[in-house]
C-alpha cells in the first residue's frame, strides 16, 4: 500500500466509498490515515469519523469494508466504527486492547460478525446484538497473520515468536 497517495475503498453494494486522504503522524510514530466517509459521493460529517487524534490504520492491503450481506460497513479505526446501510446509524466499539505494537493484519466477516485481526490480538463484534469478544497475546510472543473457519472452528494462523516457527491453533471467540 503506497503511503505518498490516496486511497479509495468502495462498498460493492451501496453507494459507500472510505477514501484514505493523507497520513499522519499523531505522535512519537503513531501514523494513521485522515479519510473521508462518502454516501452518494457526499462527504458524511458525523463525530464517530474525526480524525483529530484517531483515523484508519495505516496498512489496509487485505482490508475488507462490506459485509457479505452488504449491511454493514466496516471503518478501520482503532476503535472501529461500523455503520448500519439500512438504519444510517454509525456505531463506535470502544477497543479493549492497546494500538502499541499491535497493527491492523486483516478482517472477515462471518456470518454476522466482524472478526478483526491484528498482530497480536483479535476482536470480535457481533453486528447483530453488539457483543465483543476479544483475545490479546502477549508482546514479543506471537505475531497473527490469518484466521479462518474450520468445521465451524476458528483457527488461528501465526508466527510463534519463541522458536519463529508458523503455526495454528484453535481460538474461541
Amino acid at each position: 500500500m503506497k503511503l505518498d497517495s490516496q486511497h479509495s475503498y468502495k462498498a460493492l453494494k451501496s453507494n459507500t466509498e472510505i477514501l484514505a486522504t493523507e497520513l499522519e503522524e499523531l505522535n512519537y510514530g503513531r501514523m494513521f490515515w485522515k479519510f473521508d466517509f462518502l454516501i452518494d459521493n457526499q462527504k458524511i460529517n458525523n463525530p464517530l469519523l474525526e480524525c483529530e487524534f484517531e483515523g484508519l490504520f495505516v496498512d489496509l492491503t487485505h482490508f475488507k469494508m462490506e459485509s457479505e450481506n452488504g449491511k454493514y460497513i466496516y471503518i478501520p479505526k482503532y476503535n472501529p466504527v461500523i455503520y448500519n446501510i439500512e438504519s444510517k446509524d454509525f456505531k463506535e466499539y470502544k477497543s479493549p486492547i492497546e494500538p502499541q505494537n499491535n497493527g491492523f493484519v486483516r478482517n472477515y466477516f462471518f456470518d454476522s460478525n466482524l472478526i478483526i485481526l491484528h498482530e497480536r490480538s483479535v476482536y470480535k463484534i457481533n453486528l447483530e446484538n453488539g457483543d465483543t469478544t476479544n483475545t490479546a497475546f502477549e508482546f514479543g510472543s506471537v505475531v497473527l497473520n490469518n484466521i479462518h473457519l474450520l468445521d465451524g472452528r476458528f483457527m488461528l494462523v501465526y508466527k510463534n515468536l519463541k522458536n519463529y516457527e508458523d503455526e495454528e491453533q484453535e481460538i474461541k471467540l
